[in-house]
């Protein structure tokens, strides 16, 4: 639990701080990010968690945004065509690898 509240807490300065550059820039980076995430820790006992992280991601990337001016920069479905755009993908959780021992 303690590394997941730093993990979330990391990744919400990050978004906090970077909101303000170009997203050309750093969604390629964040992308990045939830993919190294996604495949570190994706296993089928863990998709919930993984779900979780994922959805606090998002919720706070628009959140910052959102705050970028002083008018709302996106709704729900601008902010899901600007995922698709940047293929930000929700995590699909693999299954596990069975080794078996032929003898």
């Amino acid at each position: 639990m303690k590394k997941q509240k730093a993990t979330l807490s990391e990744y919400y300065q990050w978004i906090k701080a970077k909101r303000s550059l170009k997203l050309s820039i750093w969604l390629p980076q964040l992308k990045r990010k939830l993919t190294g995430f996604r495949n570190y820790f994706g296993l089928p006992d863990n998709s919930r968690s993984l779900s979780y992280v994922y959805d606090y991601v998002l919720h706070n990337l628009y959140k910052w945004l959102n705050r970028r001016s002083g008018r709302r920069s996106y709704n729900w479905s601008n902010f899901k065509k600007m995922l698709e755009y940047f293929r930000i993908e929700s995590p699909k959780v693999s299954k596990r690898l069975v080794l078996v021992d032929w003898y």
